[in-house]
Order: C-alpha cells, then structure tokens, then sequence
C-alpha cells in the first residue's frame, strides 16, 4: 500500500501523486518489497533481516536507517509476537510487514502536528510511541498478578506455583529483552550518524528512548520480585517441612519411653516381682499414661506444639 504523508496518510495510486513537500510512504509485504526494490543495497540487509525476525535492531548507512522490530504480544507474550522492518530515507519512508498489523496502526496514529521535525522521522516515532503508548499500565497490571501471587503464598495456597512462576519469569524474560533492544535501537538513532534527522528529531527520539529505557528498569523490577517471590515460596516449603518434623519428633519422643517400658516389661525373667502381681498389667498402663500426660505438659511448656 502507498501513503503520501502530509500531516496525515493519504492512500494513492501512484507515487506520481506524491508532492514536493510530502512524503512517500510504503507498506509492502516481504514478497512485494523483494520485488519492487531487488537489487539495491538496502533490499539485501533487510531481505537477510526479515528472514528470521529474532530482535529489534537498527543500521546506520550512509544516506538511510534500516532495521527490524520485533513486538512480542501481550495477549501471549510466550508464543505470539509479530516483527516487521522499517527503511527510513529523505522524503520516504518504508514499512515491511506480512501481518497488515503496521497498515491498522497507520490508521490510528494522529495528524502530526510538530512543524520543525522531518515529517518521515516523525511518523515513525509515533508509530514507536504507540507501540509501548500503554506499557506502563500493562506493567502495573503485571505487578498486580505477582502481587496476588505472594498474597496465596501468605495464605500457603501454593498447588502449582513453580508452573505459574516459571511462566512469569519467561514472560517478564520477553519483555525485558524487547525494551532493552529498542532503548539501544533508539539511542544509536538519536546519534544521527548520517544526518537523516534534524535536532528535534534526535530530541525526540531521546526522550523516546528514556520511555523504553525506564520500562526496562520496570521489568528488571519485576525480574527481581519473582526472584524473591521463589525465595518466598522456598521459605514456606521450609517452614511446612520443619512442622512436620516437629511433629514427628514429638511423636517419636512420646513413644521412645512407651517402648523402653514395653521392651523392659517383655523380657519376663523368672523372677520380675511384677509378673505374678495382680495389679501389676493396670499399674504399667496407668505409668504408661502418666509419663504420657507428663511429656505433653512439658511440651506445652517448651511451646512445641505451636
């Protein structure tokens, strides 16, 4: 699809239509890109870019600025994501992308409205802000579900966890690899190596990159409270393994005098006094309930049935 941008995207037929103050814009799929533009030399960087789309990265050249973005999904930011690749010369900008995901955020973007920028670096930093326009929220939002999550730890409802974190951390992994990336991506623009851009331009893109740059720390935060969360759920695991213990302890100490009297009283020799005594099997179970008794009291007292 080809757009003459002037302030706004203006669908055309021909680039003929473009004026001397407009900018050509195009947003061709990977096969209408390696045929309108095979054989120039910034068709071969990006063909081997757009081939496996793996990170978001940007090249510097002489007289344009090339790259790949990947935006991971956040609907499943494990196993969806969709990437595209950006051209950025004087008076024209291209968009490469099979997903027509660029074509539905073309739409959306608003009028330009800034009169000393170059018209194809602002849209394309508009198009950058959409994509992490609500991050913060959906960062937030994020932290909110951790925070439930060490609230069911606190509660020792923990059937799962390690599945449930291990997911988290992955999905965080996601997220902090594609802010890291496109800080990096967006700093090296805002250099203007090749003088595509005018000083508002790299201003701009500053300021864009500290917004990615600061969602980055905000996953690096989140990286780390899993990190605790675990530490947490580590912790329970412990304090449940040591009641139990405990118990078993306890159990095993009531018993061990229990049995020392039953091993004692099992040996009948001849002449052990309490074998021919008629009260002698009532006085064993009333010695045996007493050093019972006795041992519970002195457990209560040292608190180990807390």
């Amino acid at each position: 699809m080809k757009y003459k941008l002037n302030r706004r995207l203006i669908p055309i037929e021909s680039e003929s239509e473009v004026g001397e103050n407009e900018i050509l814009v195009e947003i061709l799929t990977l096969g209408e890109f390696d045929e309108k533009y095979k054989g120039t030399y910034h068709h071969e960087l990006l063909m081997d870019s757009m081939e496996h789309v793996q990170y978001s990265k940007v090249e510097i050249l002489r007289s344009c600025t090339i790259g790949t973005i990947l935006v991971p999904d956040k609907q499943d930011l494990i196993e969806k994501e969709f990437g595209f690749g950006f051209y950025i010369h004087k008076k024209h900008l291209l968009f490469i992308d099979d997903t027509q995901r660029i074509v539905k955020i073309a739409a959306r973007l608003p009028e330009i409205k800034a009169f000393d920028t170059t018209l194809e670096a602002r849209f394309f930093i508009e198009l950058l802000e959409f994509l992490i326009n609500d991050d913060v929220l959906y960062l937030q939002r994020y932290e909110d579900k951790l925070i439930s999550v060490e609230e069911e730890l606190t509660e020792q409802d923990i059937d799962d966890f390690h599945t449930e974190m291990l997911r988290y951390r992955r999905e965080i992994m996601v997220l902090n690899g594609y802010y890291q990336q496109l800080t990096e991506m967006l700093q090296m623009m805002s250099e203007n190596k090749n003088s595509l851009f005018n000083p508002e331009d790299c201003r701009i893109l500053r300021i864009i990159a500290n917004r990615a740059d600061r969602l980055y720390d905000n996953t690096k935060m989140l990286r780390e409270y899993t990190q605790q969360l675990r530490e947490m759920y580590q912790s329970q695991i412990d304090i449940i393994q040591n009641k139990t213990m405990r118990i078993l302890t306890v159990v095993t100490t009531i018993f061990m005098p229990l049995s020392l009297i039953a091993g004692w009283y099992g040996m009948n020799f001849r002449f052990m006094p309490e074998l021919n005594s008629a009260y002698g099997y009532a006085g064993v179970i009333i010695f045996s309930i007493l050093v019972v008794v006795g041992e519970i009291i002195f457990f209560k007292w040292k608190h180990w049935f807390d």
